[in-house]
């Protein structure tokens, strides 16, 4: 396939290789009955403790809706528990149960065994400089 014209929307070249690497960590985390969006979510709230569900948004670089529509099975899993903030009762605050951290330890192994096919394939250091290049463009103010 190395000989396909690349793709002349930047957009949809994005897109079309977050399809298929998502499909490489699904795969992996799927036997543990995890996607990759759910699994970082999880291991977000692990590194940084309980977060307001913007501020989680807002780490993620994910809109609040979508976050908000991707906890609620999180939620019924018992995974994690949403609660209203005592700082601020407008905010939502979400934090990694037990059982969430549970399911974080259960799938880093998983997510290990993608994480090096994706380098086998690219190089660590490709893979390390295409997180950065990805994080500039996430974060880029598209005036």
């Amino acid at each position: 396939m190395s000989d396909l014209e690349p793709e002349i929307c930047n957009c949809g070249a994005l897109r079309q290789a977050a399809r298929h690497v998502t499909k490489l960590y699904d795969d992996a985390l799927a036997p543990i009955g995890l996607g990759v969006n759910q699994y970082s979510i999880l291991s977000r709230l692990n590194r940084v403790g309980p977060s307001t569900i913007q501020d989680l948004a807002r780490l993620l670089i994910m809109d609040r809706s979508t976050l908000g529509h991707l906890l609620r099975p999180l939620e019924k899993r018992g995974f994690i528990n949403l609660e209203v903030s005592e700082q601020d009762r407008r905010s939502r605050m979400v934090a990694l149960t037990q059982m969430g951290k549970a399911a974080v330890a259960k799938a880093l192994p998983r997510w290990t065994v993608a994480q090096r096919r994706f380098e086998s394939t690219f190089g660590k250091e490709a893979a390390l400089e295409l997180r950065a290049v990805l994080k500039e463009i996430a974060t880029a103010e598209y005036g």
